[in-house]
């Protein structure tokens, strides 16, 4: 049984939930606790980014195997009125704020159907990945049917949209920025040609090294996404853009 864990805590947080899922399961028949296999996809998501976790999470999750369980927390809205959810899709199964943060990857996989999870009355309201979305974990390794763990709900959604055409060129959205400075963005396909950021030109290419030193170009990325990158460089301080920034790419 296989449980990824992402989250903007950084390094000792994630050790408690794996804590929970540990004690829960401990004892169990079949010895459920000493086949769990964790997986830490990341926790170094910039904190309270939501779009940046979704975007983390999406890239990851195709390649893992039917039945793993993903816990998921980038939670700005913990302790608030916004539910927590399990969502299952694709043979996999999701744990985490309804916030956006599950959808996309959950898209990915096929058609999301979500559950509502009602947090006992003894959860901190500061950490629901401890005392929220590790217990949900625990139950379904344990063999429990998600609809089981509460109603059924719409979820709230998050969506990258998608680049769009424009008189010039294409106008897109950065929807991550990588530890290398790299712009990912809104489009799923690499433009035909060079073409124009800022009024510095981006070379069309397969990989990074098909650039000179320090030359701009545009790529597709193994995540699917084409991306912005400069070949032993920086995009994102060059062009001083961020996430959620919006760019036009023009045709030459």
């Amino acid at each position: 049984m296989i449980i990824t864990l992402l989250s903007d805590f950084g390094s000792f947080y994630p050790a408690q939930m794996k804590g929970v899922i540990l004690s829960r399961l401990q004892g169990k028949s079949g010895n459920i606790a000493g086949k769990i296999t964790f997986v830490d996809i990341a926790h170094d998501i910039p904190a309270q980014d939501v779009r940046a976790g979704a975007f983390a999470l999406l890239s990851t999750v195709r390649f893992f195997p039917p039945g793993t369980i993903h816990i998921a927390v980038v939670d700005p809205g913990v302790g608030t009125a916004r539910r927590s959810l399990v969502v299952e899709s694709g043979g996999q199964m999701f744990a985490g704020p309804d916030n956006g943060l599950l959808i996309p990857a959950a898209r990915s996989l096929g058609r999301p159907v979500a559950y509502e999870i009602t947090p006992h009355p003894g959860a901190s309201s500061t950490f629901h990945g401890r005392d929220v979305f590790a217990p949900a974990a625990a139950l379904i390794a344990a063999g429990q049917p998600p609809a089981s763990l509460g109603p059924r709900v719409r979820p709230v959604d998050l969506d990258f949209g998608e680049a769009k055409k424009t008189a010039h060129g294409l106008e897109a959205t950065i929807i991550y920025v990588d530890r290398f400075g790299n712009l990912i963005l809104n489009l799923q396909r690499l433009p035909a040609q060079d073409m124009m950021l800022k009024g510095v030109r981006l070379k069309r290419a397969r990989t990074y090294a098909e650039g000179r030193r320090i030359e701009p170009l545009i790529t597709l990325g193994s995540h699917g996404f084409a991306e912005i990158a400069i070949n032993q460089g920086n995009a994102s301080e060059a062009f001083c853009l961020k996430a959620q920034d919006r760019i036009e790419l023009e045709e030459i």
